[in-house]
């Protein structure tokens, strides 16, 4: 008797053990189902939330990057609420210039010399840290998602040639103004 105790947990431990560090098999067209309350829909993995999506929603897998699974969500829309081009859709594209640096206290400086005038791209190229410096700090057209979501803020409240205030992010101090 004690020998059939004995099997039956190392069995029941095996089961547990393996439905553990089991994962779903995922395949380009499987139809899949929302599992817990809610999940966030991404335009990219980590990056800005598009909406929640209910547990118990239909998706079709797309393909795989890592944990995350591209979707489409199987579900309704209003016609009149679409577009064919995002570049239609007003306020959803920009382009704007960006200047970047490692300390709050320069940013000031470069905030505080905007504010009297001085010149956005001469400073970008002078003072900035960011890949796109030497082009005056033009970023050229963002969606948007394309960027953290503080600095997606930021520049989506901005009116065209509108300078933004210091914004910090984990990459250091920013400085936007749009221009289109």
């Amino acid at each position: 008797m004690k020998r059939f105790y004995s099997i039956l947990i190392v069995m029941l431990l095996l089961v547990s053990f393996s439905s553990a560090f089991s994962q779903l098999q995922i395949k380009q067209g499987d139809e899949l189902f929302i599992k817990p309350s809610s999940e966030n829909l991404r335009l990219s993995p980590n990056g800005s939330i598009l909406c929640t999506v209910p547990q118990g929603t239909k998706v079709i897998a797309l393909g795989e990057q890592g944990n995350w699974v591209a979707v489409q969500i199987v579900g309704y829309i209003w016609k009149n609420s679409l577009s064919d081009s995002r570049f239609n859709i007003k306020g959803y594209t920009l382009r704007a210039l960006h200047i970047l640096t490692h300390s709050e206290e320069e940013a000031n400086e470069i905030k505080k010399l905007l504010d009297a005038g001085g010149d956005f791209k001469k400073l970008a190229i002078e003072k900035s840290k960011g890949p796109n410096a030497e082009k005056g700090g033009d970023l050229g057209l963002i969606t948007k998602g394309d960027l953290m979501p503080e600095l997606d803020q930021t520049l989506s409240q901005l009116k065209i040639d509108e300078v933004s205030k210091v914004v910090k992010s984990k990459m250091g101090f920013h400085i936007f103004k749009r221009y289109e």
